[in-house]
Order: structure tokens, then C-alpha cells, then sequence
């Protein structure tokens, strides 16, 4: 989608695929989309971070590599 709405907004492949506009909707409506997936991604990115800092960076890491996760113990009350 990134790719299709940021094309769509060039000068050139408009002269070259001039029927991109009217997919979309126009060159203002391709930006608009472009802007939103944008803002999906860096969400997406931001939330998937979030997990992997509160399942414990090291942890996360050595399970990605190794496929080894830990499960910490419980701690006794």
C-alpha cells in the first residue's frame, strides 16, 4: 500500500500510469492513505517494541536466536 500511494503521488508515474488516480481516488486521497498506512506501521512497530520490553529484552533476544524462552520462577509469597 505504501508502495502503490507513494507512486501514485510522483509527477512521473502519474504520466506514466495515469489510471493510479483514479484507483485511489485522487492524488489527495493517495495521500491520505499513504499518511495512515504510514502511522499503521509505525504503530504496529511501536507496539511490537513495547511487547519484547515488557517480555524482558535478553530473554526475547537468546528465545529469537536460540529458540530457548525461559519462563521465570514464581516467586514464593
Amino acid at each position: 500500500m505504501m508502495l502503490i500511494t507513494g507512486l501514485t503521488m510522483s509527477p512521473g508515474i502519474d504520466a506514466a500510469a495515469p489510471w493510479l488516480l483514479d484507483v485511489l481516488g485522487g492524488r489527495q486521497s493517495a495521500r491520505t492513505l499513504h499518511f495512515l498506512t504510514a502511522m499503521l506501521i509505525v504503530l504496529f512497530i511501536v507496539i511490537h517494541l513495547a511487547m519484547v520490553l515488557l517480555a524482558g529484552p535478553l530473554n526475547e533476544l537468546r528465545s529469537m536466536i536460540t529458540g530457548r524462552f525461559e519462563v521465570p520462577p514464581d516467586k514464593p509469597q
